[in-house]
């Protein structure tokens, strides 16, 4: 699709809680069509934050509550969501909610996503959201947030095997904090903590293609578990 920007279909979820009263960035989710219905994706450890309170995404009147199914892969009493390696959640979305969302996002083409069989397939990879450290509020009330992405490459068969993970079932990938660069001035950058893309993109470099500043990605695929900025 000529001209689709992947960041357009990152959004940044924000919960809002009543003790303490604020509302604050936690997570990240996907904006996806899938059989030309619109869905998020997004981190169960993100929506299971709903028991705390209620989660927001911004739309065009504002940061919003979410507006559709939600459905997520629950764990038994014994188990803790940071043992959970699959950690994954959706929600399907009203077509009155997802118009909202397609004044400030886009979805996700369904022609842009890959299923991959084993993460060892993949080399380079860059993972983006939305840190809570880069989300604040400005003086006139309105949130915002920034989008901050990663660049790496795949872990290898080794680093699988001493974390007990299986490449069919987890993507792991090595990063490069020394390699983030302010590509105007060329100046490294403070890289922000990883805490709040949680839900958001893996995007996977296609075998030799270059890899400009501007990490406009080709091909798309995944859901983190681990510079723009966004009003509401």
């Amino acid at each position: 699709m000529p001209g689709f920007d992947p960041y357009d279909a990152l959004i940044p979820v924000y919960l809002k809680t009543e003790a303490p009263q604020r509302v604050r960035q936690i997570g990240t989710a996907i904006f996806v069509e899938l059989h030309g219905k619109p869905f998020l994706y997004t981190a169960a450890h993100v929506t299971d934050a709903m028991k705390h309170g209620e989660l927001l995404i911004p739309t065009i009147t504002g940061l919003s509550p979410i507006d559709g199914y939600v459905a997520y892969i629950d764990l038994p009493p014994e188990i803790r969501r940071t043992e959970d390696s699959t950690d994954i959640a959706y929600y399907r979305l009203s077509s009155e909610f997802a118009r909202e969302l397609c004044h400030q996002f886009q979805p996700l083409p369904q022609n842009r996503r890959e299923l991959i069989l084993n993460a060892q397939e993949l080399t380079v990879c860059s993972a983006s959201g939305y840190p809570a450290s880069k989300s604040g509020k400005t003086n006139e009330g309105a949130y915002y947030s920034e989008i901050f992405s990663v660049r790496g490459v795949v872990a290898d068969e080794e680093t699988y095997s001493s974390l007990s993970l299986s490449p069919e079932q987890s993507i792991v990938i090595h990063f490069s904090k020394k390699e983030a660069i302010d590509p105007e001035t060329g100046k490294s950058l403070p890289t922000p903590s990883l805490r709040g893309i949680s839900g958001g993109g893996i995007f996977a470099w296609p075998e030799g293609e270059s890899f400009p500043m501007t990490d406009r990605f080709q091909s798309l695929w995944g859901l983190c578990i681990p510079s723009r900025r966004k009003k509401a």
